[in-house]
């Protein structure tokens, strides 16, 4: 059984390298029947690319386009996991808490879950307590220009989001997205046909 799983995987790779060189630079984003793909319409942005796959996920990895996970999500006994990908200069990043088959969420419930807050902070408690009981952080989306810092213009990051992702398959883990992004300046767009399909499962190394 080891030996069909380890032949199968060889193949897929083999399968994907070939894919890959036998577009020219630039054609392999736009082709939709790519083995890999990570897509989305970002905007007026429509954002696709063959190049993407999973990243080990912590507070000081560059790869998840954040560096304050630890403190968006509520723990985890299973760890993080994050697949992200790059295309003409912009990085695509989905962030969840868990490395299980499933569906994630960034939301808050309700205006009055807004009020509960308000009435938590003023009476005393920590902001990582608030955070925990009025909003459910278990995804996070980041939209950036390769390289940009939080806070910078062109980082956006999502205010709501809705990850379901299928990690049971045996060569590939695939899922789909949808998220409200919104920028320091308060820019915001919506994303409602995210998908993606990659190569593998997620590593525990990612671990926090």
């Amino acid at each position: 059984m080891k030996k069909i799983t380890f032949c199968l995987m060889a193949f897929a790779v083999a399968m994907a390298t070939m894919f890959s060189s036998c577009h020219k630079d630039g054609d392999d984003d736009d082709d939709e029947n790519n083995i890999m793909n990570l897509s989305a319409t970002c905007g007026s942005e429509s954002f696709s690319t063959s190049k993407a796959g999973f990243y080990q996920s912590s507070k000081n990895s560059s790869n998840t386009g954040t560096s304050v996970l630890d403190k968006i999500f509520t723990s985890s006994s299973d760890g993080t996991t994050t697949i992200a990908g790059a295309e003409k200069g912009k990085q695509l990043c989905i962030n969840v808490n868990g490395t299980k088959s499933g569906t994630y969420e960034l939301s808050v419930a309700s205006d009055q879950t807004i009020n509960n807050a308000l009435i938590d902070l003023l009476s005393g408690k920590s902001a990582k307590e608030i955070v925990s009981n009025s909003v459910k952080t278990d995804a996070m989306i980041i939209y950036r220009a390769t390289g940009e810092s939080e806070g910078g213009a062109t980082y956006y990051f999502s205010t709501k989001a809705t990850v379901s992702i299928n990690f049971d398959l045996v060569l590939y883990s695939t899922g789909s997205f949808t998220a409200t992004l919104m920028n320091k300046s308060g820019d915001t767009f919506t994303i409602n046909d995210g998908k993606f399909k990659v190569f593998g499962k997620p590593s525990l190394n990612g671990s926090k």
